[in-house]
Order: C-alpha cells, then sequence, then structure tokens
C-alpha cells in the first residue's frame, strides 16, 4: 500500500517537471522567433566605402543555408558574392537590385533564424538616412563600449598646457598608412576598426602614423601628456639644432697657417683625367622584352672577341732590330689591362635605335691608344656580323 502510493506521488512530480520544461522551452522559441535581425551593407575589402547591389540571388521568405550566394555586390574595384555565413531565412528586402552608392553597414534586408515564423515576426525599426553610418553595425554595437574610455581623453584636453603640446605634435593619421603589429593587436583587442582609429587617434608618429603610445592614449591607459612629451622630444631630437652656431673669426696668426696652407695646395700637381673615347654604332632593331638578355649577351660576345683581337694584334713592324728579350724588359706586363669599355643601348620602346660604346684608356701603357683603335674597328665588324646572324 504504501509502495504504491510513493510510486504514483513519483509520477505525478516527474509530469509536472516535464510539463515546467516544455512551458519553458515553448516561451524561450515564442520570444526568438519574433524578432528579425537587420543585415547591414558588408564591407567586401579594407578599403571599400560604398558599394552597389547587382542581383539578389535569392527571394523573400527562402531559406539558406551557410555558403549560400545571397547577392552579388559591385565595388569600385570589382563585382563580389556575398556568402552566408550560418542558416536563416531571407526575410525582406529593404534595398532592391540596382541600388547604387550604399554605404558600409546601410541596412539592405531583415533576416530570420532558421523556423521562424515570417507572418509572426517583428521588424527593428530601420534608423534614419541622416543616422545612417557608414561604418559596419558591428562597429556601432561597440561604441557603447569605447565611450567611457573616452572620457579621461576629455578631460586631459581641458587643460591648457596639454592641447598646447599636443596641437604642436600630434597630426591627423596618415589614411594611407600601415599598422605596426602592435598597434593592430591594440586596435583588435579594443575592438577599433581602422576608419576609427584613423579618424579618431591623433598620430605622433612620422608622416601621420598611429604609434602604440597614441592608441594607449586614446584608450585612457597612459597620459596624453606623457605621450605628447615623448614625441616633442623624438621630435627635436632628430633635426641638427644649428641655432647656437657662430662663424669663427680667424686671428693673423691663423691666417698666415691659412695662406701657407692655400699655397701649399695650389702647389700640388693636379690628378690627370683618363683619356676616354668615345664611339657610336647605329643598330634599328626591333627587340622584345624577352628577347633583351639573348641580344645582350650577344653584344657581350662581339666585345669579348673584340677585346681578345686587340691584345693579340702585333703592333710592331717586324725587324731584326728587335730584340724580345729587351721588349719584355722594358714594357709593361702582358696581363696589365691597356683600356677598359663599358656600352649603353639607346632605345625609344622596343626599338633599339643605336649603342654608344665608352672607352678608358690606361695611361700607363705607350700602346693602350692603338689597341683601342684595333678594338673600335674589330667591334664595328663583329657586332654587324653578331647582328646579321641574330636577324
Amino acid at each position: 500500500m504504501l509502495r504504491n502510493s510513493l510510486k504514483s506521488l513519483t509520477k505525478r512530480n516527474s509530469l509536472r517537471l516535464l510539463n515546467n520544461n516544455n512551458y519553458k522551452r515553448d516561451l524561450h522559441i515564442s520570444l526568438v522567433s519574433l524578432n528579425a535581425k537587420i543585415y547591414g551593407m558588408p564591407a567586401m575589402s579594407p578599403t571599400m566605402e560604398s558599394g552597389a547591389i547587382v542581383d539578389w540571388k535569392i527571394n523573400e521568405g527562402d531559406h539558406f543555408n551557410s555558403g549560400d550566394s545571397l547577392l552579388d555586390i559591385e565595388t569600385d574595384k570589382a563585382t563580389i558574392s556575398v556568402d552566408a555565413i550560418d542558416d536563416g531565412i531571407l526575410a525582406k528586402i529593404i534595398l532592391p537590385n540596382g541600388t547604387k552608392d550604399i554605404k558600409i553597414g546601410t541596412p539592405i534586408a531583415y533576416l530570420a533564424e532558421d523556423g521562424d515564423d515570417i507572418k509572426n515576426l517583428v521588424y527593428p525599426p530601420l534608423p534614419d538616412s541622416t543616422d545612417v553610418s557608414s561604418k559596419p553595425t558591428e562597429q556601432s554595437k561597440e561604441q557603447p563600449k569605447e565611450q567611457p574610455k573616452e572620457q579621461p581623453k576629455q578631460s586631459i584636453k581641458s587643460s591648457p598646457s596639454t592641447s598646447s603640446t599636443s596641437s604642436s605634435v600630434s597630426k591627423p593619421a596618415n589614411s594611407n598608412q600601415q599598422f605596426f603589429p602592435s598597434v593592430e593587436r591594440l586596435l583588435d583587442e579594443n575592438h577599433i576598426s581602422r576608419n576609427d582609429a584613423i579618424e579618431k587617434i591623433p598620430a605622433t608618429g612620422p608622416n601621420g602614423r598611429i604609434l602604440r603610445g597614441d592608441v594607449l592614449a586614446y584608450l585612457g591607459k597612459i597620459s596624453p601628456s606623457e605621450n605628447n612629451a615623448i614625441a616633442e622630444y623624438l621630435e627635436k631630437s632628430s633635426h641638427l639644432d644649428l641655432s647656437n652656431i657662430k662663424l669663427f673669426k680667424p686671428d693673423s696668426s691663423d691666417s698666415k697657417t691659412n695662406s701657407n696652407i692655400q699655397e701649399n695646395s695650389s702647389s700640388k700637381p693636379k690628378v690627370k683625367e683618363p683619356v676616354t673615347i668615345n664611339e657610336n654604332y647605329p643598330i634599328n632593331l626591333e627587340i622584345n622584352y624577352p628577347d633583351l638578355s639573348k641580344f645582350k649577351s650577344i653584344i657581350s660576345n662581339a666585345l669579348s672577341i673584340s677585346e681578345q683581337q686587340a691584345y693579340s694584334f702585333n703592333i710592331n713592324p717586324e725587324s731584326d732590330l728587335n730584340d724580345p728579350l729587351f721588349d719584355d724588359i722594358i714594357a709593361p706586363s702582358r696581363n696589365i689591362t691597356k683600356f677598359s669599355f663599358s656600352y649603353t643601348l639607346n632605345s625609344e620602346g622596343n626599338e633599339i635605335n643605336s649603342l654608344d660604346l665608352k672607352l678608358t684608356l690606361n695611361d700607363s701603357c705607350f700602346d693602350a691608344k692603338d689597341r683601342a683603335v684595333i678594338f673600335i674597328n674589330n667591334f664595328k665588324t663583329n657586332l654587324e656580323n653578331a647582328l646579321k646572324v641574330y636577324q
């Protein structure tokens, strides 16, 4: 008897708990199904500010899965397909196909969660056109978190000493800069977008660059006056101070020493400039860029052959009076460089008009000029033969 009463009591309690759980679950689902979400214009690149809707890939009321294409967006650079991140339903389209100049974050559609009843959805009111921000909606959610961090910054600005220091050191941030890794990490940890950082954070780095201290001062973690003092010191140290330089007035004794130095310097022999020979060779040949390296190798081969011919040519006429042993003693070494050469190609587009050849003679060699002339004459012949083979 007692055992049966306990069993019936246990069944009643379990049924009561199940009914309570079902009631709570139904209430939770009904609350979620009544709220639609605003879908803002996505940012497809860091530099994107606005875009246009080319085509909605799904219709109102259609279900979509994660990875499905929702719509095509046209930016100033390309047309990009926007894919869904989660499963859901396209409840309502706000901006139709062909709408242009849509700023980032502007509401373009209402989305519902998978399984929601579209007929009973409650659509949140849209912001006014004047209040629509050009930044993503996720950033607008994070603005209340950043507002209390800006309060110490505003209170510091009210002091006259700090305002004068910041105005002389800080400057507007450069929008084309690439953030340092330390700065990018700070911005990411505090949910500050790139656009907000460039618009709101004063830069004390060179050329408008935002430094780590600028971000810490903006967040209120360090005093802006200390950050500006460091930046001002670095800026002054980077320039050479010439304000205390005075002109030197020499004494009479110094003037005598200076005159002696000038006399000694004028008595020194001047360095003789080397003798150069310049020649121009017409080419008039059209060469594409992939064949340029091959053409240069042909020219280098012609120069090498001409150099060998100039060095091996016997300048002295044959005579019984010539003594090879005597020539080897008084003449410079055969391995010494008689002359050096360089060339320049003159071109217009793909057409090479001519070649400028410059030879610099070695003054210590008595036969440098003669061998340079032989080199010039032989190179003209070798170049013509090489161009015929190339064509």
